[in-house]
């Protein structure tokens, strides 16, 4: 079948269906395709039986009032809900709130305050995140709150990872003054702390639902899609082969948005450069959702635990998130599980991930008695992208490759391998509409 577009967008996730809506006044029409059975990638709402649970957890959350405006539109006519956020970590057997109150803070500045030789970040460049961790908080802040975890998280040591992280994710001014002044003031400037935040009260699917039904008539999306070849036209990519139902399909485009992960795309051009996408890499997660029946829900939204006495990093607490993802009395929780794609951990069965889970002397102690019910495994292949020390150079020789073609566009949070949160997928999406609109207008 052949198939003709404006715009083809590769991935239905947030920002592939964000592009979509946005260019609904445009004139121009767009297809969207979606490897998988049901769009909304990372942000989809899964389902287990009359149970839903997120993969992972998601909050709307905003730094710019525009794009708060604009998401609450786009979700008019779907409850809203405005939680409290409450978040702990759970090590050396204590439950410690995060973002820290005053009460709490000092468990946490201690580290901090009883520190010996505490180096002084200098003029020449951190190498990796333990350089910029080391250089800022010390040693001893190092080992307590970031080299198990990071571990466990990643993959990889401290030692290896890039100190890009920590400049997204943590923020380039941060030192032992702002930390102290953050946890006895017990506001962390951060938006990712912010005490309120908003949430669907049936997922954040609800989110990507939300775009797809705003992108209006002239947008369409193809899931169970998966893209074969990219063919060219005057040196730029003019169409792409792709496989559903069993049958090969081309769509013929203008321009072409890809949030796929970049190594992916990479695979799809002809005459590529062998192997210079090896470098582009990615966290897997594994999410097991399992129903319990407890005395009552623990008082977070989510739990980290960055001890090595749980396999998992972090738990949700759904009754907490949504009364519409606890019906029937049950406490359902989230499991999350990071890993490489294709490792034991990735292959372990749903019954082994249970045991591991629930089994868990930390999660024992937290979550008391109980009894088990219906469970789930949802696993993700390129949930995180991996930052590792050295990355740098490989991305940058993709991107430069990519840039060569003046009308393709890799986006989003995979395609374009950042650690971006959904309001920055959103504005990466809306800035991706713009250039279209030159380009073709």
């Amino acid at each position: 079948m052949e198939l003709k577009t404006d715009v083809l967008a590769l991935g239905g996730g947030i920002t592939g269906l964000a592009l979509a809506e946005a260019l609904k006044d445009s004139g121009l029409k767009t297809l969207v395709l979606e490897k998988a059975g049901e769009p909304g990638g990372l942000s989809r709402t899964a389902r287990a039986g009359e149970f839903l649970f997120d993969l992972g957890g998601h909050r709307l959350y905003f730094s710019k009032p525009e794009v708060r405006a604009r998401t609450e539109r786009l979700l008019a006519g779907r409850a809203l809900l405005r939680p409290k956020r409450s978040s702990a970590i759970y090590t050396g057997g204590r439950l410690l709130k995060y973002p820290p109150t005053f009460l709490n803070g000092i468990l946490y500045a201690a580290p901090v305050l009883f520190s010996k030789g505490r180096r002084v970040s200098g003029a020449k460049p951190p190498a990796t995140l333990k350089d910029w961790l080391d250089g800022r908080l010390g040693p001893r802040v190092h080992d307590r709150y970031f080299r198990d975890y990071t571990k466990k998280v990643w993959g990889l040591g401290t030692g290896e990872l890039s100190p890009l992280w920590a400049e997204r994710r943590i923020g380039g001014g941060f030192s032992v003054k702002t930390l102290l002044l953050e946890l006895f003031g017990g506001k962390l400037s951060s938006k990712e702390n912010a005490a309120r935040f908003l949430y669907p009260e049936k997922g954040i699917g609800e989110l990507p639902a939300a775009l797809l039904a705003g992108a209006g008539p002239r947008a369409e999306l193809l899931t169970k899609a998966e893209p074969l070849e990219l063919k060219f036209k005057d040196g730029k990519p003019a169409a792409l082969t792709f496989l559903r139902g069993g049958e090969k399909h081309t769509v013929h485009f203008k321009f072409l948005v890809s949030t796929i992960p970049l190594k992916s795309l990479a695979a799809l051009l002809p005459g590529f450069p062998p192997g210079l996408a090896d470098g582009i890499k990615y966290r897997a997660l594994v999410v097991l959702f399992a129903a319990l029946r407890r005395k009552k829900a623990l008082p977070h939204h989510w739990v980290y635990f960055p001890d090595r006495d749980a396999e998992f990093s972090r738990i949700c607490e759904l009754a907490n998130w949504s009364p519409l993802m606890a019906p029937g009395g049950w406490l359902p929780m989230t499991f999350e599980f990071f890993c490489d794609e294709g490792d034991s951990l990735w292959n372990t069965p749903e019954k082994d991930l249970l045991s591991l889970a629930l089994g868990s002397p930390a999660f024992r102690r937290l979550a008391g008695d109980f009894e088990t019910g219906p469970a789930a495994v949802e696993r993700l292949p390129h949930a995180y992208p991996l930052l590792y020390a050295g990355s740098e150079a490989p991305l940058a020789a993709v991107k430069k490759e990519l840039a060569a073609f003046p009308n393709l566009l890799p986006c989003g949070r995979t395609g374009a391998h950042a650690y971006l949160d959904t309001e920055e997928c959103l504005l990466d999406a809306w800035a991706a509409a713009d250039k279209i609109k030159k380009h073709l207008g």
